[in-house]
Parts: C-alpha cells; structure tokens; sequence
C-alpha cells in the first residue's frame, strides 16, 4: 500500500471547511510533507499563533511495534482504545497547561500504517475518519 503524499487529498470537503484558511505546513514549524523516508507529515496551524495546531504523521508501522506503542499508552498515559474501521484507534484528550483549551492525541493503526495527530486547539470533526477512508477505502 503507498503512503498519501498530499495533506490536502486525504481530507473531506467537510473537515478542510472547517480548517478553513488554517495554515498547513509553513517552514516555520520545520520538515513536513513527504519525508525521506515515504511517511507524510501534515502540520496545520500558524506559527505567529500561541495554540491552536495539528501534526499528522502517517508511517508505515509493523504490527508488533504498533501494537507495543499503543498498548504502552494505554498502560502509561490512559489512553482509550477501541477497534473502528478494521484497525485500532487509541485517543485521549487533556487541558493544556498554559491556556483554556483542549489538547490530544489520536492514533489509528491498521495493515501496517499508523496514523498518528497530535493537536492543541484545532480538532476538526471527522478528521481521522476522513484520513482512514482516504488511506483504507473504508
């Protein structure tokens, strides 16, 4: 299966209303797009901004060491996992430290691709549903 190579492409017309005129992958926040090593990382925010950002990594991942990484937030972070869309997805949401709003993390892994978003005040609806039915035709 080949990685995606544009963030854009992966999202609904829905989740990129949302992200409206969010900046996606300025310089500023260093490397995004696709890496040397196939993997796209998606960084949607702006960088004159406080908050409010999402980086994607999606990767090839081996089931073991999918596994032992979502297995091990569950055990040291409380993360909740449940099994969507023929793979499992673990998240967990947590007040940021230093403003009035929510961050998190989601991870999907599925046929050896892990999905992987981390965000600070920026959680468009159906964001990694819409990644997974790009990437899995689910």
């Amino acid at each position: 299966m080949a990685l995606p190579s544009d963030c854009r492409a992966i999202l609904s017309a829905d989740v990129l209303s949302q992200l409206g005129s969010m900046p996606l992958n300025d310089p500023e926040w260093g490397s995004s797009g696709v890496q040397a090593d196939g993997s796209l990382t998606c960084i949607w925010g702006d960088p004159r901004a406080d908050t409010s950002t999402m980086v994607t990594t999606i990767a090839y991942k081996d089931r073991g060491p999918a596994l032992d990484l979502l297995n091990g937030l569950v055990k040291t972070d409380g993360f909740t996992c449940y099994t969507p869309d023929g793979g499992t997805r673990c998240e967990k949401e947590w007040p940021d430290p230093k403003y009035p709003v929510t961050d998190g993390r989601t991870l999907f892994w599925r046929d050896g691709v892990l999905i992987d978003s981390r965000y600070a005040n920026l959680a468009p609806t159906g964001y990694t549903s819409s990644i997974i039915a790009h990437v899995f035709g689910s």
